[in-house]
């Protein structure tokens, strides 16, 4: 669709999802009477049209956001409890082919052992492609099991959270079936440059993908554009067709222009009538950068996903600490760690003088690292703005000099990363 269609288009989602006779969520959240009719004319209208993230879902059980008769849902879904809040359960139909992105990259004959929640959903993917492979549970309480059982399957594929991949590719290691793996799916957590180097040296013939998901959608809102390789070791999607992705800015609410570059929080509307919980100007939390106006091999515009707005990315006097920032830095000086690493900010000083205190966990490479040398040279590099660094602001008496200290390798992908912690 063209703008003017795809514009004409969302005025009809917005007034389908306000005349619903199953849920008023949406006449709340506008203040509007069932049957209104939009005042969607101009991109400017639709930009002002209110958003809404999780803690608005926090508030209500799910059936005053479900919109559809309640013996339609297939599947209740719910968001983790990373970000420390309580989980959101999401309603959804049956699966209607989220995963058809994947038949560009394989004809699956073999296995798959899969952890994204709701299994029969894979199960009918795989029909859908004409494959009589299975799909195996992940249990991450009895990982050796689950290898074992999909090696006797003969597993070719793994559809998996990003922080299962090391124990999975461990035990495959263990039984030498690593090599069978021709295809990686994942989808969570910011994937690190010392993970993808994990599975492109443990499973050599896969190709490695990411799409962008969440619970609260019931299509993927991003597919991969292309694999993952060793000159762009990084997730780059494009919007599915189910949706319609804005890009604002996390502060004001602001339109970002979608231009190479550009970075702001995802914004997602569901394209698709048929949904048990259809988003209207979602807001997952998430921020992006555009990586390009228009891909070669699509011709949409393309994004990464660069962590999570509220806590990947902090406020501090005279400027922001961002975990990719952070990554960055922390892949500039290889032989001595990886970009593995747990960020913590402290509040120090007095109330006349507030001092900003940081502890950097990182995995060392080198027995017995000299982490106060360490701390030096991140503290040098490390910007909180483009003519500022740590180091600049430690000079300037409102930071404490930067400590490092060694993280844990056995945290390393055994669980749902988070990277920064505020005290």
């Amino acid at each position: 669709m063209d703008k003017r269609d795809t514009l004409h288009y969302l005025a009809g989602r917005m007034a389908d999802v306000v005349a619903s006779p199953y849920s008023t969520f949406y006449r709340e959240l506008y203040g509007v009477a069932a049957g209104s009719v939009p005042n969607l004319h101009t991109w400017d209208d639709w930009n002002v049209v209110p958003t809404f993230g999780k803690d608005v879902l926090l508030d209500r059980p799910m059936r005053e956001y479900t919109f559809v008769p309640h013996k339609q849902v297939d599947t209740i879904y719910y968001t983790s409890g990373t970000s420390g809040k309580p989980p959101v359960f999401c309603p959804r139909v049956a699966y209607a082919g989220g995963f058809t992105y994947r038949k560009k990259f394989y004809d699956f004959p073999g296995a798959f052992i899969y952890s994204i929640k709701a299994i029969h959903r894979n199960d009918a993917f795989l029909r859908d492609m004409g494959s009589r492979s299975h799909t195996i549970a992940f249990d991450p309480k009895h990982v050796a099991a689950c290898v074992l059982l999909a090696k006797a399957a003969g597993v070719s594929s793994l559809a998996v959270h990003t922080f299962t991949i090391r124990a999975i590719g461990d035990e495959m290691m263990r039984f030498n079936i690593a090599k069978d793996i021709e295809l990686i799916d994942f989808v969570g957590e910011t994937c690190s440059l010392m993970l993808y180097t994990y599975m492109r040296e443990t499973f050599p013939n896969a190709k490695i993908l990411s799409y962008y998901g969440l619970s609260e959608a019931e299509s993927a809102p991003g597919m991969p554009c292309r694999p993952l390789s060793d000159e762009e070791p990084y997730p780059v999607f494009h919007p599915h067709p189910d949706f319609h992705i804005d890009i604002v800015d996390a502060a004001t609410g602001n339109e970002v222009t979608k231009e190479a570059g550009a970075e702001g929080e995802l914004v997602l509307t569901d394209l698709v009538k048929e949904r048990a919980f259809p988003l209207v100007r979602y807001r997952p939390g998430d921020t992006a950068r555009v990586v390009d106006t228009a891909c070669k091999e699509h011709g949409a515009w393309t994004f990464t996903v660069l962590g999570k707005t509220a806590s990947d990315f902090m406020l501090v006097p005279g400027g922001q600490l961002r975990a990719d920032e952070v990554e960055r830095v922390l892949r500039l000086i290889p032989q001595e760690v990886t970009d593995f690493f747990e960020l913590h900010r402290y509040s120090g000083g007095t109330v006349e003088k507030p001092m900003l205190e940081v502890v950097l966990h990182v995995q060392t490479k080198k027995p017995q690292a000299d982490l106060a040398a360490l701390a030096s040279t991140i503290a040098k590099e490390l910007r909180v703005s483009p003519n500022r660094t740590y180091e600049d602001g430690v000079a300037a008496g409102i930071y404490a000099p930067l400590r490092c200290v060694e993280l844990s390798k056995e945290d390393a992908g055994a669980r749902k990363h988070r990277r920064m912690f505020i005290h």
